[in-house]
């Protein structure tokens, strides 16, 4: 408070002694008002200089960085030159395969559906097997996007691993002007946008294993349903069944003469 009163006093006496003839006016208020402002400013500058001090303490503690850099994870591949009569899909699941032709390559193919003889099948018959037909169509598509999408997730973790070694290495600078506010702001901010492309690949692979899950969960419950349906036909048609073949050996007994 001293220092600052000392200030002002300085400066109304010059400006005084510069005014030679005239006379000095003070406003009272003004002055204290002056007075105030001037030691606000002074306790602001001294907080920020305290706090300054107090974050250069800190990195200095933190000593050399380059012990928190680590190396690169290596996402491995298949090596399709080892299997003979996989290697199709095996490159497929390496580099992508969008059109599904690695997979159609090294799957049994299923026959068409067209031109098949519709006399000998009632519409409810024809109707359950295009569903066991669908079943196989749902699981294919499913393998086939979920290869497709493995392969394009190796291709994209060489892009985010060098966009993470970039980052490590301007975390990591020691060049002064990498560890300023606006730099240190910038580094979140790209680390944040790195973790959220990181978690739309793993969230994009977890749902096409889901759909995986999915086809399998289907063609289960058919094959139970298809179970389940043959015993209750059984118990159904049980009293007919037997009636009928009592009677057709019936008939066959008394029929039957010897050659």
């Amino acid at each position: 408070m001293t220092r600052t009163v000392c200030i002002c006093l300085f400066v109304v006496l010059a400006a005084a002694n510069s005014a030679r003839a005239q006379i000095a006016v003070i406003d009272p208020a003004n002055l204290a008002q002056a007075i105030l402002i001037a030691e606000r400013t002074w306790k602001h500058y001294e907080e920020l200089r305290r706090q300054f001090e107090t974050i250069r303490r800190m990195a200095q503690g933190l000593g050399d960085m380059e012990r928190f850099r680590t190396p690169p994870v290596v996402l491995t591949q298949h090596d399709p030159l080892r299997w003979t009569y996989g290697r199709a899909w095996l490159e497929g699941l390496n580099s992508g395969d969008p059109s599904g032709a690695a997979f159609n390559a090294t799957a049994l193919p299923l026959e068409s559906l067209y031109g098949a003889p519709t006399t000998p099948l009632s519409t409810a018959a024809r109707r359950d097997f295009e569903r066991r037909y669908a079943t196989v169509e749902v699981t294919d598509s499913a393998a086939q996007t979920g290869g497709n999408q493995v392969g394009l997730t190796r291709g994209y973790h060489d892009a985010l691993q060098r966009a993470v070694a970039a980052l490590e290495s301007d975390v990591l600078n020691r060049r002064p002007e990498y560890h300023e506010m606006t730099a240190i702001l910038d580094e979140v901010a790209a680390a944040e946008l790195l973790a959220r492309r990181q978690d739309m690949t793993a969230n994009q692979l977890l749902s096409y294993a889901l759909e995986q899950l999915l086809a399998r969960g289907k063609s289960l419950r058919d094959t139970e349903a298809a179970a389940i349906n043959m015993q209750i036909s059984t118990w159904r048609d049980a009293a007919d069944a037997n009636k009928a073949f009592v009677a057709g050996t019936s008939d066959a007994l008394r029929t039957w003469r010897q050659p």
